[in-house]
């Protein structure tokens, strides 16, 4: 029997929370607002960030990243 990997578009919806690990034991918090794909059809997550660090958050605005690069280094929470 042979599974298809589901792409994170499928299983990604707006207001999902996503985590990736910085230095210094800082982390990114990405809260997905949306993904739409660029003029060469390239699927890109827009996200608010925050940074979370023991104690402390700092909302670091909105950003964009290309959906590959997103799932490569974000994991769910």
């Amino acid at each position: 029997m042979f599974f298809k990997k589901q792409s994170l578009r499928d299983r990604i919806a707006s207001g999902d929370i996503f985590y990736r690990g910085m230095m210094l034991s800082l982390q990114e918090q990405a809260k997905v607002l949306r993904i739409t794909d660029d003029d060469q059809g390239i699927p890109h997550v827009h996200y608010e960030k925050t940074v979370l660090r023991t104690g402390y958050q700092e909302h670091a605005g909105t950003n964009v990243l290309a959906l590959a690069i997103f799932e490569r280094d974000f994991h769910a929470a």
